[in-house]
């Protein structure tokens, strides 16, 4: 664990170098070298250190990849546009649309699909993929849910307008993501969920995620008013109880759902049956 920090940390200084040579926004360079690090060094990882492919941390594509993407997104869909209703119905969420041309609004949505579909994966690979795997060899599921759910809400302390309320249901976010890499055993379930969530949440509805200005990625404009520990405030809904029920369900959901497992046969990160079939020692 402590050399996959290593080899990111290198990666990711390396490729800092180039910004100054890349046009572009900082958001969209952090976001590119996350994931670009993550990778590299999971790929380092998995073949020299643990003879297995890169994607044996999850990432293999099978018959069920798109089943799990496709469930992953209409969750996180579904989660966002509850919290959306709920907050229209009680009058603390006013939409507004901007007369954006079909090109500006393609535009929008297209950069926006981008930067939210790099940041869910470049977030996966390193919140759920070698990482938390190795952990949870060292330590079990149990711990390493609760120890990585709170990395990753500590890894959003310098967010803007981040209080209690929003830590706590990053961390429910990170459990929840955790339960859908150990039910599917694959980071393709996780990544729909985390990118829906936040593609529907700002893009789709004009919410702030995490504390960002959601000016430049949303297709409406929203007006919110109501308590701050209900809506969220200028964090956004992660920030209220709304959202903190929304995970809790989500999280339910995933646990209950039978055709959510993983596929048989599939090289994960801990199996010895691929290594043992390797060796042709017979099992």
């Amino acid at each position: 664990m402590a050399l996959f920090l290593v080899i990111s940390a290198a990666v990711a200084l390396g490729l800092s170098g180039s910004f100054l040579l890349i046009p572009g926004s900082l958001a969209m360079f952090q976001t590119v070298v996350l994931l670009c690090a993550g990778l590299a060094a999971t790929w380092v990882m998995t073949r020299w250190v643990n003879k297995k492919p890169l994607s044996a941390v999850g990432l293999a594509l099978h018959e069920k990849t798109f089943k799990d993407i496709g469930a992953g997104c209409l969750l996180g869909f579904l989660m966002m546009t509850g919290i959306f209703l709920v907050e229209a119905g009680m009058g603390y969420a006013t939409p507004a649309f901007p007369q954006h041309s079909l090109g500006e609004s393609m535009g929008v949505a297209g950069g926006s699909l981008l930067w939210f579909a790099l940041g869910a994966m470049g977030e996966e690979v390193f919140f759920r993929g070698y990482l938390f795997q190795t952990l949870i060899q060292m330590v079990t599921f149990l711990p390493a849910l609760l120890l990585m759910a709170g990395v990753f809400a500590v890894a959003h302390i310098f967010n803007p307008h981040v209080s209690a309320l929003p830590m706590v249901n990053i961390g429910c976010a990170g459990v929840l993501f955790s339960v859908a890499y150990m039910k599917t055993r694959s980071l393709w379930l996780p990544f729909g969920i985390h990118f829906a969530w936040n593609f529907s949440q700002t893009t789709i509805y004009g919410f702030p995620t995490s504390g960002l200005d959601p000016t430049l990625h949303s297709l409406i404009r929203l007006t919110q008013s109501g308590p701050a520990w209900i809506v969220g405030g200028e964090f956004g809904p992660e920030g209220g109880v709304l959202a903190t029920l929304a995970l809790i369900l989500g999280g339910w959901y995933v646990l209950k759902a039978p055709y959510l497992r993983a596929p048989e046969g599939i090289v994960t990160l801990d199996s010895i049956e691929d290594l043992i079939a390797k060796k042709g020692v017979p099992s």
